[in-house]
């Protein structure tokens, strides 16, 4: 049986490295060339060689181009190596000057405007990433929202569901981590149980704050299982990946918990804080999952 060979043309080529630039907004040529490389292993077409001439051909008809080392520090790109090969799409320069001027609505005391620019960042995004730096500009506006209180839930929903999708999908960070989670720290203490008109609110707060390992999400899971009635129903909220380091690190405070909240007969606060640690546990692959016939162990009868 002959073995199959796949080959590549220019314009599939083309189309991969237009989306992966898309995606990332901008990449250095080496780790460009070593993913291709290792996704298309013992594809002919590319080589170190074929794909370097492949570039050099996108380069010359204007699809990409190299970005100076003086735009590095724009684009939050932490690179001291000034001869360091960056690429990027040749009309995302473009879009970036239209991002810039978006960006400058979210310093507008009119909520209507702020909300727009959001909107218009997510319109675009399949085609424009924002940039560390851009990032850290987002933050700086809504801190200052949040300093003066005109943050409302809709606005502070699109907010999260933008950092969201940076931070935890697409691992794109803001450069300032501290204003970061001092921004989120202080929207948890807005939102400090789920807003109902808007489900997904609080979650991507601790969701993020999980992913930075702050202690907030400890504090807030603690007296989510005391005053909460409904603790089924945020289950999700805590027995995630982004949470379980936390719940695992502080397996006495919550082993304290357990067992306090099970002596004062509140039996469901107590199961919810048991089924949270054992989720954390499973995350982390140290515990095999409990789930039988789809339901969860449960330690009172």
């Amino acid at each position: 049986m002959k073995k199959r060979v796949l080959f590549v043309t220019q314009r599939d080529f083309e189309t991969e490295v237009k989306q992966y630039l898309t995606q990332k907004g901008y990449a250095r040529r080496k780790q460009l060339i070593e993913d291709l490389m290792k996704k298309h292993k013992n594809e002919l077409g590319y080589s170190l060689k074929s794909i370097n001439r492949k570039l050099d051909n996108l380069k010359k008809q204007g699809m990409i181009i190299r970005l100076e080392y003086s735009d590095f520090g724009k684009l939050g790109i932490e690179d001291t190596d000034k001869n360091a090969s960056y690429l990027t799409l040749k009309n995302i320069s473009k879009i970036t000057e239209h991002m810039d001027k978006i960006l400058e609505r979210l310093d507008s005391e009119e909520s209507i405007k702020q909300k727009m620019a959001l909107k218009e960042i997510a319109r675009y995004e399949q085609t424009y990433v924002l940039t560390p730096k851009q990032l850290d500009l987002v933050v700086s506006q809504f801190d200052k929202n949040i300093d003066v209180g005109t943050i409302d839930n809709e606005l502070a929903d699109k907010l999260l569901l933008l950092l969201d999708r940076y931070i935890l999908k697409k691992g794109i960070e803001p450069t300032n981590k501290t204003k970061t989670i001092d921004l989120l720290v202080k929207l948890l203490e807005k939102y400090p149980v789920p807003v109902s008109t808007h489900v997904n609110l609080r979650t991507h707060i601790i969701y993020l704050l999980g992913h930075y390992g702050h202690k907030a999400v400890i504090d807030r899971f603690m007296e989510d299982a005391r005053i909460l009635k409904d603790l089924s129903s945020i289950e999700n909220v805590y027995n995630t990946e982004y949470t379980a380091n936390l719940i695992e690190e502080h397996r006495e405070e919550l082993y304290k918990l357990e067992e306090e909240l099970a002596i004062e007969g509140k039996e469901n606060a107590s199961q919810f804080v048991s089924n949270i640690r054992t989720d954390a546990l499973i995350n982390l692959g140290l515990h095999e999952n409990p789930y039988t016939k789809g339901e969860k162990e449960v330690d009172f009868k």
